[in-house]
């Protein structure tokens, strides 16, 4: 399985992270400097809504 890794969780980075995750052909992790932002990202995963909502869990690290 392919490993991707999303640098910067902003509204760009965690949509692209979210997809690609929801996709389920590859390792999604994602990096950001904020510990909340990951520790977040950690317990409840990317939250997107809009025509088709839902929730995405990928792994998650500040280092």
């Amino acid at each position: 399985m392919i490993r991707i890794c999303i640098i910067g969780c902003g509204a760009v980075g965690s949509l692209f992270a979210a997809h690609l995750a929801r996709a389920g052909e590859a390792e999604v992790w994602a990096y950001d400097v904020s510990h909340d932002h990951i520790q977040t990202i950690r317990q409840h995963g990317f939250r997107l809504s809009g025509a088709v909502g839902f929730t995405a869990r990928v792994s998650a690290t500040t280092e």
